[in-house]
């Protein structure tokens, strides 16, 4: 390629991956945010047979769906939406209480007060979500006279502010730079060779396990003292981000093991997809994203243990853990395996070519 065109491709790759940076968050729509509708409503009976204003109010309500931002889950029991909460299958509840449809015939005669509804907001499964979420379920909610009163659950502290949404981001941001720079670290200072590969790969893995460690806990203690009032655990929150830090490590080592340069298309490619799985949830990302991004990235894994651990009261195993424990162990054996491949040899090859090919031309010259 003539010089003066590298400038050119390298501007339009640049371009390109900031698209692809940047796509997920210009085309989001919030659509299909999973909604539940619990009827607790015992009903009563009357002389025209069993009345449930709450069925009722249950229909009325899912019969909007916010223009498809909203997709309404039913449930039966308060069993069921507790576990729904604790999962975070669902971003927010409409409760029913049992005794609707009696206190709204009581208060018709003067008795009394219809019960609440109840508008329960899983703050914790993704603030910048429920913030959005609230207010409209507040309008759909139903009008004449039904009162509606909000409670929530894994409760996020007022003194975050906005900082509740941009920690999980944070969180991932401060990993993935360190493991990325470590690990372009620790494979330059220990390439592989033609000679003495399994040791080599040892030392690697075992610098990668190191520094993952100090990863850890160094990037808890600085994310607890950035936000004190979240209340981070830091024991739990210094496990997973050095499992977290040991697969991205492992990834960027195993990659440029394999490929050489070409190898660091890899962790690039994983930044510039997975910041806007980092960021977004799941029904607020572009169908791509969601089918062939999602599922896969470490990036997402890693944000979405930080929400659990910031705000969800979760230990250092979470519904995360599994994909970074996966991600660690797919970069341990890129590490391991690249003892396989020739690129050590050939480039010891080369580099003994060069060498020696000077002096023998000269020699061959100075003969004749």
């Amino acid at each position: 390629m003539p010089r003066w065109i590298r400038p050119f491709v390298v501007l339009l790759v640049a371009l390109g991956a900031g698209a692809l940076l940047m796509a997920p968050m210009v085309s989001m729509e919030p659509r299909d945010l999973p909604v539940a509708v619990v009827d607790l409503d015992e009903g009563m009976e009357t002389a025209a047979g069993r009345v449930s204003a709450g069925g009722q109010v249950a229909a009325a309500v899912q019969e909007n769906d916010g223009d498809g931002m909203i997709e309404w889950v039913s449930l039966s029991s308060q069993t069921e939406l507790d576990a729904a909460l604790a999962d975070g299958d669902v971003y927010a509840a409409l409760v029913i209480p049992a005794d609707f449809t009696a206190s709204q015939a009581a208060a018709q005669q003067g008795a009394g007060e219809v019960s609440a509804l109840r508008l329960v907001i899983n703050e914790g499964k993704n603030p910048m979500v429920t913030s959005q979420l609230s207010g409209s379920l507040a309008a759909l909610a139903p009008g004449s006279g039904v009162p509606v009163q909000t409670e929530y659950y894994d409760e996020v502290p007022e003194s975050l502010g906005m900082l509740a949404s941009f920690l999980p981001m944070v969180f991932m941001i401060l990993t993935y730079i360190s493991s990325y720079a470590t690990g372009i670290v620790i494979r330059a200072t220990f390439p592989l060779a033609s000679t003495g590969r399994g040791r080599t790969v040892l030392v690697q893995l075992g610098l990668a396990a190191a520094a993952a460690a100090v990863v850890g806990v160094a990037a808890s203690w600085v994310l607890s003292t950035m936000a004190p009032a979240a209340g981070l655990p830091v024991g739990d929150s210094a496990v997973f981000l050095a499992i977290s830090s040991f697969a991205l490590m492992t990834l960027v080592i195993g990659s440029v093991n394999w490929l050489g340069t070409a190898g660091m298309v890899v962790p690039v490619a994983m930044l510039v997809l997975g910041m806007g799985t980092a960021d977004l949830p799941y029904e607020f990302l572009p169908a791509f994203w969601q089918d062939f991004v999602h599922p896969w990235n470490p990036l997402r894994f890693l944000a979405d243990g930080g929400r659990a651990l910031l705000f969800q009261g979760a230990g250092w195993w979470n519904a995360a853990t599994p994909g970074m424990v996966i991600a660690a162990v797919v970069g341990a054996v890129l590490v391991g395996t690249s003892v396989l491949t020739r690129r050590g040899r050939a480039r010891e090859t080369s580099h003994d070519s060069a060498g020696v090919a000077p002096s023998e031309r000269a020699l061959s010259g100075s003969g004749r």
